[in-house]
């Protein structure tokens, strides 16, 4: 199930999505990213699916702002959120 972990109206949104489960959230996706008015790419979603099959994770933090679309995997997104 997608879970959103921040909120930040109108700067950044970070969501969680099962692994290997983005094409089914694809619409998700984007209504969140127009919420903050930023528009995302098919081509970004399709990376991070792809990421998403090919990486050994329960769960893909996706951080979607107004200058980037950041995909990591759930252990890479813990290790960054205690290194900052």
């Amino acid at each position: 199930m997608t879970k959103i972990i921040s909120l930040v109206p109108n700067v950044e949104i970070i969501i969680s999505v099962p692994s290997g489960k983005i094409i089914a959230n694809k619409s998700v996706i984007h209504l969140l990213a127009q919420y903050i008015g930023v528009t995302v790419s098919v081509d970004k979603i399709t990376s991070a699916q792809n990421f998403s099959l090919a990486e050994e994770m329960d769960n893909l933090v996706i951080i979607i702002n107004h200058n980037d679309f950041t995909f990591l995997s759930d252990q890479e997104f813990e290790g960054r959120s205690v290194d900052e």
